[in-house]
């Protein structure tokens, strides 16, 4: 298992394939950038408990809870970009016994399976959260937010899961390592 490309590659690979690439990649890496601030959120809630539990002697409600959600926010938001940046934990046994040819022809089938179930991900997460939003559904925990909250972030992970997909899809087909 291999992480592949070093994060600083979109750079590279968006000045090779132009303004288009970097028209179509600019939500997946606000999505990211997203992801990002909602970790700093998580660790600064978890510091606030932590102080509050341990040296004032009053525990916090709810912070168990907060970062559940976040985690799902974090997760969901950062998918498309762990994709695009080739960041994803991958079994290489495969490719690394295949020639380029072959290779592309898998980089191909891997972005139409991605894209197939980014699409389906899309789908369900909208219909989940709209049901929720619909019929009202609340947390059990001691937030009492409403689940269609929480549920919301699946549906732009999802839509860019599925841009990184084709972008992966085209950036293969063009023959581009990178």
């Amino acid at each position: 298992m291999t992480m592949a490309r070093p994060s600083g590659d979109h750079k590279v690979a968006a000045g090779r394939h132009g303004s288009a690439w970097t028209l179509l990649a600019w939500p997946i890496h606000a999505l990211a950038a997203v992801s990002a601030a909602l970790v700093a959120v998580g660790f600064a809630a978890v510091v606030v408990a932590v102080f509050y539990r341990y040296l004032l002697g009053a525990p916090l409600n709810g912070v168990d809870e907060l970062t559940g959600y976040l985690v799902v926010a974090i997760a969901s938001c950062g998918l498309g970009s762990a994709l695009l940046l080739d960041q994803h934990i991958g079994v290489d046994i495969l490719t690394a016994s295949t020639g380029p040819r072959a290779r592309r022809g898998l980089e191909i089938w891997a972005a139409l399976c991605v894209l197939g179930c980014a699409a389906i991900l899309t789908w369900s997460a909208w219909h989940t959260v709209m049901f929720n939003r619909d019929f009202g559904t609340y947390s059990t925990g001691p937030l009492e937010v409403p689940v269609w909250w929480v549920q919301a972030p699946m549906v732009p992970g999802a839509i860019v899961l599925g841009l990184s997909a084709l972008l992966r899809l085209l950036r293969a087909m063009k023959g581009d390592e990178t």
